[in-house]
């Protein structure tokens, strides 16, 4: 090791220590160009890379960075595995012959091992650089790149390319939806005068449904609504959930067979199990059962975040995260080989918030959200009536919809 390269591996080390400036020190280490490289040519979506090796026109190399060193071990492991599976999946279908390695910083006791085992079984190349053998990989891919990676699973994305390039993608007729779901109901229940006592005289089945499941469960929101602050039960996101409880009501008006329910969610198989992990984070917020396609059926709820303004703060990530999520339903090895399986499920997305929060590409995610897998979109607001009560019968898209799929009552 040269003492240039061993006073930049002594400088990598103490970044770790201090951590947020990692992505910053490998970019200056590897040296090649960073930017936004398109991953859907056809719509001209794109996203930021930090490492990409020789151009963003033709990429032939790129290198994601992450890090993790929290106070507690494991803490947002899972999450910064479908964030950065994500990412490398939507590339990985422009440029199917571009070696996409992910350099991992932190100390190996704060990574899961199967969150480790995922990592490498996705990307090209999973380079640890709180060793001395991985700061070494690092050296050789720096003064070799063309020749020092493999491309790893050709088929295993060649079979999602194939797929995902079949997608009929909304066209710009499809209006995103967009709703206040969240607020509005707060709102309502702040405005009730005189205040009331019991979930059941709430002025809004979706706010009563929240706060008795609070009140049931112990939680705060319940305190918080009879103490009457508005703020603290606004920002809660354990038992007040007005998009899964218009869900959740929505069901049980409409006699459907399901699981699931505000603060319930219901695990699903993935390609964790594979990996011998028995508890993941992968759940879907209620399950039902077509009979018509002989198929479960997800609902996902998800809001777009940003607030009342709707700037959809953290937008790209949750659609990301979705990616992932769609890929570890369907993967999993057979024979030792690494295999994207059959889609064995409707997906259906319950949205609240400003999905069509991009102007220049108002579909960005919403086609993001169909590459994942989701096969219908339901915005929020356009399941109640004007008192934010939850829509009867046929006049609900969400009941419609289900009716249509056939599927499983609760008579049955």
């Amino acid at each position: 090791m040269d003492e240039a390269w061993k006073a930049q591996s002594e400088s990598l080390i103490e970044v770790q220590k201090k951590g947020g400036k990692l992505e910053a020190e490998i970019k200056i280490i590897l040296g090649w160009v960073h930017g936004r490289v398109i991953y859907d040519d056809k719509h001209g979506y794109d996203l930021q890379v930090d490492n990409v090796y020789p151009n963003l026109e033709t990429p032939e190399i790129m290198a994601s960075v992450t890090y993790t060193e929290p106070d507690t071990k494991g803490h947002s492991n899972e999450n910064k595995l479908q964030l950065k599976v994500g990412e490398l999946a939507l590339f990985k279908r422009s440029y199917p012959d571009c070696k996409i390695i992910l350099i991992l910083g932190g100390s190996k006791d704060s990574w899961l091992p199967y969150v480790l085992e995922a990592f490498d079984f996705f990307f090209d190349e999973v380079i640890c650089i709180w060793d001395e053998q991985g700061l070494n990989r690092l050296l050789e891919i720096k003064d070799n790149p063309q020749n020092s990676i493999r491309l790893k699973h050709e088929g295993y994305w060649n079979k999602v390319r194939q797929e995902w390039d079949n997608i009929n993608y909304l066209k710009p007729t499809f209006e995103p939806p967009c709703g206040l779901l969240r607020y509005k109901v707060a709102d309502k229940i702040s405005a009730q005068d005189p205040p009331v006592d019991h979930p059941d005289l709430i002025n809004t089945r979706i706010a009563a449904l929240c706060l008795h499941r609070s009140k049931r469960k112990g939680g705060r929101e319940w305190e918080h609504f009879r103490a009457r602050r508005w703020n603290a039960i606004e920002q809660s996101r354990s038992f007040f959930n007005p998009l899964e409880a218009v869900v959740e009501l929505t069901l049980k008006d409409g006699e459907f067979k399901f699981k699931g329910g505000i603060a319930l969610d219901v695990p699903v198989p993935s390609f964790h199990h594979d990996l011998g992990m028995e508890n993941t984070l992968l759940s879907e917020d209620f399950i039902l059962f077509s009979k018509k396609y002989n198929k479960k059926v997800y609902i996902q709820c998800k809001a777009s975040g940003g607030g009342r303004k709707q700037t959809g703060k953290n937008i790209q990530n949750r659609t990301k995260e979705q990616v992932t999520r769609g890929l570890l339903y369907r993967s999993n090895i057979k024979n030792g080989e690494f295999v994207y399986g059959e889609k064995k499920y409707i997906w259906i997305s319950v949205l609240d918030g400003n999905w069509g929060v991009k102007k220049k590409s108002p579909l960005k995610y919403i086609h993001m959200l169909q590459t994942a897998g989701y096969d219908h979109f339901i915005g929020s607001e356009t399941l109640v009536d004007d008192d934010l009560n939850p829509l009867q019968g046929n006049k609900n898209p969400l009941a419609r919809l289900l009716t249509a799929l056939n599927c499983e009552l609760e008579s049955e």
